[in-house]
């Protein structure tokens, strides 16, 4: 495999997850920015309460998609493993933080289920139990926390290939850090002042306020 053939497709990989159907559909539907609406998210939850669960199942499954399809082509393509889990970190850092959007994009979680499910299914499966979860009780950026943090122990558990190891580490590290930089476009007059709340509510709630 060439080294710089490979980085170019990484980056094409990025280029993908940077297009971001809901961010999209907002500006052409309701000329708004998600980014300084709602949660200030630019996924499917946020989306849903401006267009409705409708649009806001096809902004996520277009998430799904692009996650799944970087993976499955490389896997086709006969791409080692670690290339896929490259792929398909890619992805997600380009949804997270897209260039044109001054790097304040989604959260990635339809992405790192996908993968997930697709490299590691029994993994995925767990993470799937823990959306539900998090859904049902109403707790679902916590129970989706929860999910991914498992993922690493559960993998290296199972004996799987550092590179799946790897890719849950991954997509752990870059959940936190994208809650870390949480939604500034909101405004500071909607975050406390407390910089401790605001790491809790950001990591935890994965939202500016209490």
């Amino acid at each position: 495999m060439n080294l710089v053939f490979g980085v170019a497709v990484v980056l094409a990989a990025y280029l993908l997850g940077t297009v971001n159907l809901s961010y999209i559909l907002a500006r052409r539907e309701l000329g708004i920015d998600l980014r300084r609406s709602g949660s200030g998210n630019l996924g499917a939850s946020n989306l849903s309460q401006h267009l409705g669960k409708g649009k806001a199942a096809v902004a996520f499954f277009t998430d799904c998609a692009e996650e799944a399809a970087v993976i499955l082509a490389l896997r086709a393509l006969g791409w080692s493993l670690a290339w896929q889990v490259a792929g398909a970190l890619a992805v997600i850092v380009g949804h997270n933080w897209p260039f044109y959007l001054r790097f304040q994009g989604g959260r990635g979680m339809a992405m790192a289920l996908t993968g997930t499910l697709i490299l590691l299914p029994l993994e995925g499966a767990l993470l799937v139990a823990f959306l539900t979860l998090g859904v049902s009780t109403r707790r679902t950026a916590t129970m989706n926390l929860l999910g991914l943090a498992l993922l690493p122990v559960v993998a290296w558990r199972l004996g799987r290939p550092s590179s799946l190891v790897a890719f849950t580490l991954g997509v752990l590290v870059l959940t936190l850090l994208r809650r870390l930089q949480g939604s500034p476009a909101l405004g500071k007059k909607k975050i406390v002042d407390d910089p401790c709340r605001v790491v809790w509510n950001r990591l935890i709630n994965d939202r500016e306020t209490d």
